[in-house]
């Protein structure tokens, strides 16, 4: 499976938890290596607290680095720290492998109580034409007797998904529970409307459970679950409007190389 490329930056508001998307980093070959641009989800977020990131004032600026953006590098477990490679191998990945956006984008990046998160976009197997996308369940906490059936849990083995429509921070939000009916948790916010468009245009999406990390692995780390499904033919994953770079130059670049 290829690296990521791209990783969103998403921030939750500390009063309403509502979650935006505010900005978007992306990798390249050549020089410069990184580019990181504010996307319009971030002014939806300035009405709710979201102030921009030290370093990188201006929101409709493009920043250019060859070196990765302390923003990220700072939620990067050092790979000389003796728990490294159990971190990476928690998170479906071969630590000689795994590039830092392929990292950030499994661990979503998360420290205690805190409000930003990263995500990558689904893989796209253009031989196959199928969809492929790895996340880490939220909310185990919430759920009761989620953790112990998480104890059961074996590679392989499907969820099912459903819409829970009555969801008071988001009536998008997609829950996940067993054949046997116990309430795991929730799919990350951050694919549910592209899921449901997906869905809407027909595909079908499974989720497997891919992973179970025990104790003493964090409780968001507990299950890594692989959604999968066909492409859809037009289907361009975080094409909504909150999503568009906020430089118009980007925006350029974007839809000439899509």
């Amino acid at each position: 499976m290829k690296s990521v490329d791209t990783l969103y930056v998403a921030w939750r508001s500390p009063d309403t938890r509502a979650i935006y998307p505010v900005a978007r980093l992306h990798y390249q070959q050549t020089s410069p290596h990184y580019e990181f641009v504010y996307i319009a989800g971030a002014l939806k977020a300035q009405q709710h607290g979201f102030g921009p990131f030290i370093g990188l004032p201006e929101l409709d600026q493009v920043y250019l680095s060859d070196e990765l953006i302390p923003l990220f590098a700072n939620r990067l477990m050092s790979g000389s720290r003796p728990e490294y490679q159990d971190y990476v191998a928690r998170l479906g990945l071969d630590p000689t492998r795994a590039g830092v956006l392929d990292l950030l984008g499994r661990s979503a990046g998360l420290r205690p109580a805190d409000k930003l998160e990263f995500f990558a976009p689904p893989q796209h197997d253009e031989t196959t034409g199928r969809l492929t996308w790895h996340f880490l369940v939220r909310g185990i906490r919430y759920m009761p007797l989620a953790e112990q059936r998480a104890q059961r849990l074996v590679g392989g083995e499907r969820l099912c998904w459903m819409l829970d429509r009555q969801n008071e921070f988001d009536p998008l939000a997609v829950a996940l529970r067993t054949g046997d009916n116990y309430l795991l948790g929730f799919l990350p916010f951050y694919f549910v409307e592209d899921m449901a468009l997906l869905v809407e245009d027909g595909q079908d999406l499974a989720i497997f459970v891919e992973k179970v990390n025990p104790r003493p692995a964090p409780l968001h780390h507990r299950i890594l679950c692989r959604l999968e499904g066909d492409w859809a033919t037009r289907f361009k994953p975080f094409s909504s409007p909150r999503y568009a770079p906020l430089n118009a130059a980007a925006r350029g670049a974007e839809a000439g190389g899509s």
